[in-house]
């Protein structure tokens, strides 16, 4: 998946379906809120996980293309909050706020669902950047 499908496909989450997405060594979850997405200008998730202190913000923009998506993490406890980049998402899966899955292209073969997109069972939701 192209970072332009990457881009357009967050873009189409809604806000509160949990996404999960792996860095370069870094791997997160839990729901997506806000969501601000322009198409062919910029966007920009953040990612909550539950419990947590911590902030995610997954962010491109658009300039002849997207950019690749991405990833810093702030830690809200303490009073010298600093963003810290992460890298570029690698692989995201997301699942609607009602548990369904989202459909999108998988990494793994499988039958075609009726998007037209290929399924690959339990893993019919996992994004990766290619």
């Amino acid at each position: 998946m192209s970072d332009r499908d990457l881009a357009e496909r967050f873009g189409d989450l809604d806000v509160n379906d949990r996404v999960r997405v792996t860095t370069d060594g870094t791997e997160f979850e839990g729901p997506a809120s806000p969501i601000d997405y322009v198409p062919e200008e910029s966007l920009r998730v953040e990612v909550r996980p539950e419990n947590s202190d911590e902030r995610y913000e997954l962010r491109a923009e658009y300039e002849d293309g997207w950019s690749d998506v991405a990833v810093r993490l702030a830690d809200m406890d303490g009073e010298d909050t600093a963003w810290q980049d992460l890298g570029t998402v690698e692989r995201v899966e997301a699942e609607s706020e009602s548990g369904e899955s989202k459909g999108g292209e998988g990494e793994n073969e499988g039958s075609e669902n009726s998007e037209g997109t290929e399924s690959s069972g339990e893993n019919s939701w996992e994004w990766g950047v290619s």
